[in-house]
């Protein structure tokens, strides 16, 4: 997707507002609904992922930066859970990259919606690996109370069915996961393709 805009400061420069924007909306999602009422899902990557589709993955990384430091500056708190920002990293890292190269202009809407199926599934491994990584690790820290809704239960579940604990941190998250990343996936992209036709429209003015 090409946008004519008059000079490249001036790209950089809606790109960078887009990403501020971004971290922002997914943040009130995550914390202000999803969190509050203690859904099993986050759905805290629909706009950092959507901005990844549009601008470029890099772009997207600097979305989840702003998600966090905007967490950062109305807590007034830097918790060790700010590490899960690399989660958000590898989510728009991961969608940017996907796009670039594996989807084409010429796809049909049904080659389209098998690889938005591949790329969930693609992300929930990423989200899941990594996620159960920085788990592990924040588990020795004893500052850090793990309190998640989404994972506590299926970690009651299966604790006596992994010999190791980070394995068990992982698996914990596959399957919410998957329609966390399912969700946020096709989200992401319904605000691509509507947001843009804005900025097409908008840059062509």
């Amino acid at each position: 997707m090409i946008f004519n805009f008059d000079s490249s400061s001036r790209k950089r420069f809606v790109f960078f507002a887009l990403s501020v924007l971004a971290g922002l909306l997914d943040y009130l999602i995550c914390d202000f609904v999803a969190w509050i009422n203690h859904l099993p899902l986050f759905c805290d990557t629909v706009f950092i992922m959507a901005l990844s589709f549009l601008a470029g993955p890099w772009w997207g990384v600097l979305a989840g930066f702003f998600y966090h430091l905007i967490d950062f500056i109305l807590n007034r708190t830097l918790e060790p859970g700010h590490l899960f920002m690399l989660c958000h990293f590898l989510a728009a890292l991961t969608a940017g990259y996907f796009k670039i190269l594996f989807i084409k202009k010429t796809d049909t809407g049904r080659a389209v919606f098998v690889k938005l199926i591949v790329l969930s599934i693609a992300l929930c491994l990423v989200m899941s690996i990594s996620g159960g990584i920085i788990s592990y690790v924040l588990s020795f820290v004893e500052a850090y109370n793990q309190a998640s809704s989404q994972t506590d239960f299926l970690t009651f579940l299966w604790e006596n069915r992994f010999r190791s604990k980070l394995l068990l941190l992982i698996a914990v998250r596959l399957p919410v996961n998957f329609a966390d990343r399912l969700i946020c996936t096709f989200a992401a992209w319904g605000v691509f393709r509507g947001g843009g036709r804005i900025l097409g429209a908008v840059s062509k003015e």
